[in-house]
């Protein structure tokens, strides 16, 4: 790429970075569109799809390039849709993603075929995202009219746009796309200033719209003031005046040009009282700081004015921190205060004199007097609540809504309690609420009007009412929720009353038993014995419970229904009847049924077993036993029953019957083994009887507590174990008398043919001269292999018998188990070269040495390979293996031969045994080989396995435990010297 346009592209970069960081910024301010933040993402990956042409060497900068352009062109529709009001759905990223995939294998196709450029991207795909957002930009605004289209962004996005829509022509000559980025990098800074604007003119409309906000409030705060029958004045935190309506104003007539927005109220209450506003005023009237009017302990105080009016003056303050001034104008009520001061005098004594509280309060609900039973009754005194709202007197809500119920009063008439009287609720100085009656009565005197109230204490009769209340309602939810239903008799002995809960039980109404003698009953008893017990409870007038009657339901089903009731007597004891409960005990019935049944069931079920079973409860008591039992203990029905004895019952009667013994205390016997079943429950064992029979008994616990003995009768079974036991002693005395003949017979036989193997050796070798004549050698040739092969016959029939009687012996030292198997190989090459056999090993470097017998691992090897090498044909392979793995030393001999069947490898695992039985068979052998094998690999605690395939071969692995492999160098070294030492 030429230097030319290394720079226009890298003047490309830096706009698009430019443009980014704008977008960025502009999206980070207040009430900035959604669309910046999809355009910043989408013009960053435009820096980076420039940025990666730059750098020489990358071959696929042009396809990752375009790749960039399309994902930024998916972001870049999502700013332009969110710009004109639509929200961005999943559905619309999900379909950028598959056009910007589309479009960069588009692509690379073109490229790979030739179509394209190698080095410039194609683009393109952006321009329609940028025309549309050029659209929504030229749109007039749809956000109140605050904010008008803007021209220059629009400009720039569709000039943009088209450039990118061009950019496959431009970009297909290196000259014509210099100018191409070029003037895209001119674009984008223009875009950048025009994204700049938009925010701007945004920040200004919202500025704008604060402000007129701000002149609407205060306009509306200028007219609720004026509208107010207070005169109000409004200071700010630095208690500068704000505003002040024209009722402020006239209160303070003579100061009225210095009361102005800004004026300090230190001033202004200076000048109020060098000009004679206020003549007489509450103390704190003097003091300069609003923050001291505004204490709660003297909010409320009067002034008397220039013009003799008194107004009351209220300090509130704001939330901001300034403060609201109130002159209320209290003239009147202070003319009749002081007109009614006189008739109050006169009325006071008599109004401390009356149990009943009375409080006056004028129409402003301000509370006038308020007599001794008042101050008694709410814990006020007098001085504390006159001249205040009659509201303190009042919890909530009624504290709060009571002006709003003394204005609506005076403007409809319309009455809650005046001239009604109520139960209300009190507040006491203390705050508890308690009830009271309040009545109230409007009284008019001279235009003024005042109201006087008579309140009366009802705590104690409110907490008596309560109470009865609460006990009827609680027995009125008990009769309702129970199941039981409710019923009376009159002295007649007949139903005067019946709850309604007998519906729902019964599914009869109140009316079917209404009026019915308690004698209808007897027909509907359960038990018609049950019926005469009744009558002479009801004759004696004598309580009763747990009569059951059945009740017919119109379904069909029967309902048993218990009764209980007792006899009501009058104030002078005469008979009234009874009352009582009644209810369904049907569930209860068929519960006992199903016991009875299960019962039943249960007691057949153990009855037919072939086990004697015996169940006691948690408590020991006999519950369940079943007859094979009492023929196995020979129990007498009369003696052991269930629901009667328990445990230590039926073991004591055992005992006196001679069943542990006819020596020791019985007592002892019985607590000994009562404490056995008790300490370990869950036990088998076996009990011989007296009478020459044997028992297996097994105890048991069960879950919920209780004890399970079972009795099997195993007499049989004993004497097949003795007979069993006889017979296994008489086969390992035989076997031991086969070991020992055969160890004796081939001492015997060793010794003459020690001698034939010797001398025919001499000869042999021809010691003392040639033989003659020559055909004598192959004689003697014959008579020592045979003798040889007798010899090795009889070795093994020795082994063999001392691994059957456990009397291998082992001489244990560290055995390089790759020598012994290259040893061993050399020993059969001969015979194996012979029958065209090859021999082969496959033996790791530095395989680990065994603790073993070296004679008895190179016997091992030996029986396997001879055995290999004889059952392979010509042609044949036999290979050895030895490795080291979790199951410790694995060592497999593997031939190609002639295999054996899986009932084959069964026979030849025992000893004297060929899988060829036959008379003329092809192969010699004793068939000890593999036998004495696997005892040789048992005595070193290792385990032989055969695997083979009839006409594949077989493979023998021989495994010896972990414990045996020495893998340690140093003590490999300890234990050979020590082998050493021992010799």
């Amino acid at each position: 790429m030429d230097l030319t346009l290394q720079a226009a592209l890298l003047g490309t970069v830096m706009g698009a970075a430019v443009l980014t960081v704008v977008t960025l910024y502009g999206w980070t301010l207040p009430n900035a569109p959604k669309a910046f933040g999809w355009w910043a993402a989408a013009f960053f990956l435009e820096t980076l799809s420039r940025a990666v042409l730059i750098p020489d060497g990358l071959d696929i900068r042009a396809d990752l390039s375009d790749g960039l352009h399309a994902l930024a062109a998916g972001l870049s529709l999502c700013g332009a849709v969110s710009l004109g009001g639509r929200p961005v759905s999943g559905g619309l990223l999900i379909g950028g993603l598959q056009v910007a995939m589309t479009w960069g294998l588009l692509v690379h196709l073109g490229r790979a075929n030739g179509l394209l450029p190698l080095d410039l991207p194609v683009l393109g795909l952006g321009g329609g995202p940028l025309l549309l957002a050029a659209w929504h930009f030229r749109a007039p605004r749809l956000r109140g009219g605050h904010q008008a289209p803007n021209t220059l962004a629009s400009i720039a996005f569709a000039l943009h746009g088209l450039v990118l829509l061009a950019s496959p022509v431009l970009n297909s000559d290196h000259a014509i796309a210099v100018w191409g980025f070029f003037v895209a990098q001119l674009l984008s800074v223009l875009m950048a200033l025009a994204l700049l604007l938009e925010v701007l003119m945004r920040q200004q409309a919202v500025a704008e719209s604060e402000g007129q906000r701000a002149n609407l409030l205060q306009s509306r705060l200028v007219d609720a003031l004026s509208s107010v029958q207070d005169g109000v004045a409004l200071f700010d935190p630095r208690e500068r005046l704000v505003t002040a309506n024209d009722l402020y104003r006239q209160f303070m007539a003579p100061v009225a040009e210095i009361i102005k927005p800004g004026r300090l109220f230190q001033d202004i209450v200076d000048a109020e009282f060098e000009m004679g506003v206020v003549r007489q005023e509450c103390e704190v009237v003097r003091s300069g700081k609003l923050a001291d009017h505004a204490v709660p302990a003297v909010q409320g105080c009067e002034a008397e004015l220039f013009d003799g009016r008194w107004v009351s003056i209220n300090v509130y303050p704001t939330a901001d921190g300034g403060y609201l001034r109130i002159l209320r104008d209290v003239t009147a009520r202070r003319q009749v205060t002081a007109s009614l001061h006189d008739s109050v005098t006169w009325l006071r004594g008599i109004m401390n004199t009356v149990v009943d509280g009375i409080i006056t309060i004028d129409d402003t609900a301000s509370i006038l007097s308020f007599n001794a039973a008042a101050e008694r009754i709410f814990g006020y005194g007098a001085d504390e609540t006159v001249g205040r709202n009659v509201s303190m007197l009042m919890p909530e809500p009624y504290h709060s809504e009571h002006d709003d119920y003394m204005r609506r009063y005076a403007e409809t008439g319309e009455a809650r309690v005046i001239g009604i009287g109520r139960q209300v609720k009190g507040k006491r100085k203390d705050g508890t609420v308690f009830p009271l009656e309040l009545a109230v009565t409007r009284m008019n005197q001279g235009g003024l009007i005042t109201y006087i109230g008579l309140v009366r204490d009802i705590t104690d009769r409110k907490r008596v009412e309560d109470a009865l209340v609460e006990s009827e309602q609680r027995f009125r939810d008990l009769a309702e929720s129970a199941s039981d239903w409710f019923w009376e008799l009159d002295a007649d002995l007949r139903f005067t009353f019946v709850s309604g809960r007998v519906r729902q039980v019964l599914g009869v109404g109140p009316g079917y038993f209404i009026g019915r003698p308690f004698s209808d009953l007897a027909t509907s008893c359960e038990d018609p014995r049950d019926w005469d017990v009744q009558q002479s409870l009801i004759r004696g007038r004598r309580p009763f419970r747990g009569f059951i009657f059945v009740h017919p339901m119109p379904s069909g089903a029967v309902k048993f229904v218990e009764m209980a009731g007792r006899p009501a007597f009058d104030a002078d004891g005469k008979f009234d009847g009874y009352r009582g409960t009644a209810a369904d005990i049907t569930p209860l019935k068929r519960h006992e049924q199903e016991l009875a049944t299960q019962s039943a069931m249960r007691q057949t079920i153990i009855d037919n077993m072939g086990q004697g079973v015996v169940v006691f409860d948690g408590d020991e008591r006999l519950v369940a036993l079943n007859s094979h039992a009492r023929q196995l203990l020979d129990l007498p029905e009369t003696e052991i029953e269930t629901g009667t004895s328990n445990l230590e019952a039926l073991l004591l009667y055992l005992a006196v019957q001679g069943e542990f013994g006819h020596s020791g205390a019985i007592m002892v016997k019985v607590q000994r083994r009562l404490a056995r079943l008790r300490r370990d429950p869950r036990r088998v064992f076996e009990h011989a009887r007296p009478n020459g029979s044997v028992l297996e008994i097994r105890s048991t616990a069960m879950p919920g507590g209780g004890l399970i003995l079972t009795f099997t009768d195993i007499t049989d079974r004993k004497k097949v174990e003795v007979t069993l036991r006889e017979a296994r002693d008489a086969a390992e005395r035989g076997n031991r008398a086969k070991a020992t003949f055969l160890a004796n017979i081939s001492h015997e036989l060793r010794t003459p043919l020690n001698a034939i193997i010797g001398f025919s050796e001499l000869m042999k070798h021809e010691i003392f001269g040639p033989l003659q004549p020559p055909a004598y050698r192959s004689y003697v040739d014959d008579v020592h292999e045979s003798g040889m092969h007798l010899l090795e016959l009889i070795n093994d029939i020795l082994d063999m018998s001392k691994a059957e009687a456990g009397m291998t012996d082992l001489v244990e030292s560290p055995v390089d188990v790759a020598a012994v198997v290259r040893a061993s190989l050399r020993m059969m090459d001969k015979r194996a070269s012979a029958n065209g056999i090859s021999l082969e090993a496959d033996l790791p470097d530095g395989l680990a040495f065994l603790r073993a017998d070296e004679r008895r691992i190179r016997q091992i090897l030996l029986n396997l390979l001879s055995n290999a090498v004889k059952f392979t044909d010509d042609g044949g392979m036999v290979r050895v293996t030895a490795q080291v793995d979790g199951r410790g030393m694995v060592i497999e001999v593997i031939d190609t031969g002639i295999g054996m069947t899986p009932e084959d490898m069964d026979k030849v695992m025992e000893p004297f045994v060929q899988a060829d039985t036959r008379l003329s068979r092809k192969y010699e052998g004793t068939g000890l080989g593999l036998p004495l094998t696997k005892a040789l690999v048992n005595a070193h605690g290792g385990t032989m396995e055969l695997h083979s395939i009839p006409d594949h071969g077989t493979t023998v692995t021989v495994t010896f435990p972990p414990e045996r492999v020495i893998d340690d160098t140093h003590l490999l070294t300890t234990e050979a010297d020590e082998s050493w030492r021992r010799g």
